[in-house]
C-alpha cells in the first residue's frame, strides 16, 4: 500500500515538473518585451562632447510606421534631464531621427558623464515600443 502511495505521488510530481518546465520554456520564448518592434537605436557620435558638437539618435521599427518617436535623457539616479521629439522620415517611415546638444531642458550644458537615453515609439498599428541605453558625454 505504502508503495502505491509513493508511485502515485512520484507520478503527479513528475507530471507538475514537466508541466512547470514547459510552462517557463513557453514564457521565455515568448516576445513579451515593449521594445520588441524597435529593429535599431543609437546615437552617433557617442560618446561626443557637446560644447564643440551634437548627436544624432536614430530609431528603425521592424515592421509597419512611426507615427510618434521621442527621447528622453536621464540622469543615472533617473532624473529627466531633457526630451525631445523625433523627426519621422519622409521617403522610409520606419525611421525616425533628432540631434542633442548635450542641453537640459534650461538649456544649460550637461558635464560630462553617463546618461540614460530612453526612446518611446508609437507606430499605425497602435503599439508603443520602449528601449534604453546610455549616452556618454566627455
Amino acid at each position: 500500500m505504502k508503495k502505491n502511495n509513493f508511485v502515485k505521488t512520484a507520478k503527479k510530481n513528475h507530471i507538475i515538473f514537466f508541466f512547470l518546465a514547459f510552462f517557463i520554456f513557453y514564457i521565455a520564448s515568448c516576445s513579451l518585451s515593449p521594445n520588441s518592434g524597435i529593429d535599431n537605436f543609437y546615437n552617433f557620435p557617442n560618446p561626443f562632447n557637446s560644447k564643440e558638437t551634437n548627436t544624432t539618435y536614430r530609431v528603425s521599427i521592424k515592421s509597419g510606421e512611426i507615427i510618434n518617436a521621442k527621447v528622453e535623457i536621464y540622469s543615472t539616479s533617473g532624473d529627466l534631464l531633457d526630451s525631445k521629439d523625433l523627426n519621422i522620415d519622409t521617403s522610409d517611415k520606419k525611421i525616425a531621427t533628432c540631434k542633442w546638444y548635450g542641453l537640459d531642458k534650461n538649456q544649460k550644458y550637461l558635464p560630462a558623464g553617463v546618461y540614460i537615453a530612453k526612446i518611446t515609439v508609437k507606430d499605425r498599428e497602435d503599439s508603443t515600443f520602449i528601449e534604453e541605453f546610455r549616452t556618454y558625454i566627455k
